[in-house]
């Protein structure tokens, strides 16, 4: 598991709300506060899908660029939220290139103008072996790192 803070909180939002750099994660839920208490799950409403557009989905959970429009919409404005915290987990395909991943996720938290970053995996069976987890770590750092996104570890 990382911990670690975002150097440019101003870039690193833009890159996150206007951008689509963080479009490949599934939202599994955001919590933003501003002058109210916004809570959005990612759970799809299949339900509400035509029966076409239910078979061509294949994620449980929302992509981000299909949320992000709405997010944006909350926070923007003249004054900065209070706080914002999303965790996002890795879609179906990209989670295949990982071996016995039940899921990858990367927790975002912002809070007095500090943006802090968490990763955490699940595993489809119980192991005490690491090498998932580390895996997982290194396509995070080499993810910020590709989208020039400057982060500083925390210990």
């Amino acid at each position: 598991m990382l911990y670690f803070t975002i150097h440019d909180t101003k870039m690193f939002m833009n890159k996150l709300l206007k951008n689509e750099d963080f479009d490949l994660f599934c939202l599994r839920s955001i919590d933003i506060i501003t002058f109210a208490s916004f809570q959005i799950t990612g759970n799809r409403n299949k339900d509400y899908n035509t029966t076409e557009e239910q078979e061509s989905q294949t994620e449980k959970f929302c992509m981000w660029s299909e949320i992000r429009p709405y997010a944006f919409q909350i926070i923007k404005g003249n004054r900065l939220p209070k706080s914002i915290k999303i965790i996002f987990s890795l879609n179906e395909k990209e989670k295949e290139k990982f071996a016995d991943a039940s899921a990858l996720f990367l927790n975002i938290q912002f809070e007095n103008n500090i943006v802090s970053c968490t990763t955490g995996c699940s595993t489809q069976t119980f192991t005490l072996d690491k090498s998932l987890e580390y895996s997982w770590d290194e396509w995070v750092i080499s993810f910020f790192k590709k989208k020039e996104i400057g982060i500083e570890m925390i210990s």
